[in-house]
């Protein structure tokens, strides 16, 4: 998969919400800068390393989260959507892979990412204070965009934190995908949140239903494939 087959989807996106691909630009502009200004975060994480021919387990948000871990496999790399951190480090689980948008608990993401955990932060047109007040607290960062991908700012697709590691899990190879903390049809959130709940139970069978793992190639901006991956989706989805 191209950036040129993900772009409709964005397209898509956009229009339903509202959102400017300018902004996301800018944001995706500034986060760059963040990121490779900085000696101490040029170094390149290898998410490859991390990922390829692994069992991963991706940890969304849900309030079903903590049950749900009782099925961690002690060799499954756990890479988590944004707030799931904050529960996974309550249970003594610090995730290899932490994947947000800085809209969770912050703090409980700095903290991991100085215990180890690889943060991969996503730049929108919404976000551009807190990337300029928490990514220089980090480091092990990976910067990524839901526009065109561009130097070391990535596109590994999708859209909300939850159905992005899912994209990465397969863009990285993961032998096995499995889920936890996944709630589409929560009926206690705003209309807002509803429709990206939506959005993200259309992503992840997407990115499960790829006939075959990704590989990120020219900096993020062509994805292509090898091997089939073992899946496990429950119909359950996540909160960002």
């Amino acid at each position: 998969m191209r950036f040129e087959s993900w772009e409709p989807i964005y397209l898509e996106i956009l229009e339903e919400f509202g959102f400017s691909r300018e902004r996301d630009e800018e944001a995706a502009r500034l986060l760059s800068v963040l990121l490779w200004s900085r000696p101490d975060q040029r170094e390149q994480s290898n998410l490859d390393a991390i990922v390829r021919g692994r069992n991963v387990l991706v940890c969304g948000n849900a309030p079903s989260l903590a049950r749900e871990l009782r099925d961690v496999s002690p060799g499954d790399v756990v890479i988590a959507a944004d707030g799931a951190t904050t529960i996974l480090l309550e249970m003594g689980i610090v995730p290899e892979v932490i994947v947000t948008d800085l809209d969770g608990t912050v703090p409980d993401i700095i903290a991991a990412n100085r215990r180890g955990s690889l943060v991969v932060v996503h730049a929108h047109g919404d976000n551009m204070t807190a990337l300029e007040e928490y990514v220089p607290q980090m480091s092990k960062v990976i910067g990524t965009t839901q526009s065109r991908p561009f130097d070391e700012i990535y596109n590994f697709g999708g859209f909300t934190d939850g159905d992005r590691c899912v994209f990465l899990a397969r863009c990285f190879g993961a032998s096995k995908i499995k889920l936890a903390g996944f709630d589409y049809d929560d009926q206690n959130v705003a209309p807002m949140k509803k429709m990206k709940l939506r959005w993200a139970k259309r992503l992840v069978r997407m990115a499960l239903d790829l006939p075959a793992p990704l590989r990120p190639r020219d900096r993020g901006n062509r994805l292509s494939p090898p091997a089939p991956a073992r899946r496990h989706l429950p119909d359950r989805g996540l909160h960002r």
